[in-house]
């Protein structure tokens, strides 16, 4: 099996603004969303949807971030994936665990809905308890066992990550201070006609 390095220059994966590698796959130009067709946070026209390929390597988390539309996830290989959803209405904890083993209660597809606070981490990385403490695993080789490699899928987006600036006053304090691993150290609010390819620089697109 390629390691986590070889998967990535295999893919032409890049680094993702708000941690991982990814790149996109699919962007869908027969269909166009018009101004006066989206919400009024959206400042340009938009295609209906996009695909990306997203791989998160042991020691490496997605931090908490939301955007304003659905974002489906695909496993396709590696370690489970679990994602975290924060609800900033009612400061409940959601954990879904992407990954091949049906039988012990993994999906191989689930939908993060829009304005939720979201992120992801290695599930063999983290074990999270029922009241939303987060203890650490010993450090792993990043390049083995093979890292989650998934295929988010959405419309084109902006995004703003969680801080510690920025959290919301529902989440309980040991919430956060045990979730601190997915803050972003810094407020990343960006404009409704971003991509993310202006964020790090240009990027290799390619259909797979």
């Amino acid at each position: 099996m390629a390691s986590a390095s070889e998967i990535a220059a295999k893919l032409n994966l890049v680094p993702n603004p708000e941690g991982g590698l990814y790149t996109e796959t699919f962007r869908d130009i027969s269909i166009f969303l018009s101004k006066s067709q989206l919400p009024p946070h959206y400042k340009v026209d938009r295609p209906v949807s996009t695909c990306i390929y997203f791989m998160l390597q042991s020691g490496n988390v997605s931090r908490l971030h939301r955007i304003p539309c659905a974002e489906t996830w695909h496993f396709y290989l590696g370690e489970p994936l679990t994602i975290v959803e924060l609800d900033e209405k009612d400061g409940k904890l959601k954990l879904t665990c992407l990954g091949p083993d049906l039988g012990d209660n993994q999906q191989v597809q689930y939908t993060v809905p829009p304005y939720v606070w979201f992120g992801a981490f290695p599930t063999e990385d983290f074990h999270i308890s029922r009241d939303g403490r987060a203890a650490k695993a010993e450090p792993r080789d990043a390049e083995c066992p093979i890292p989650s490699l998934d295929a988010p899928a959405r419309l084109p987006f902006n995004f703003k990550t969680l801080s510690s600036e920025n959290i919301p006053s529902l989440f309980p304090p040991f919430r956060i201070m045990s979730l601190s691993f997915l803050f972003s150290p810094i407020l990343i609010d960006l404009p409704s006609d971003f991509s993310c390819s202006q964020l790090i620089g240009a990027n290799k697109f390619s259909c797979f």
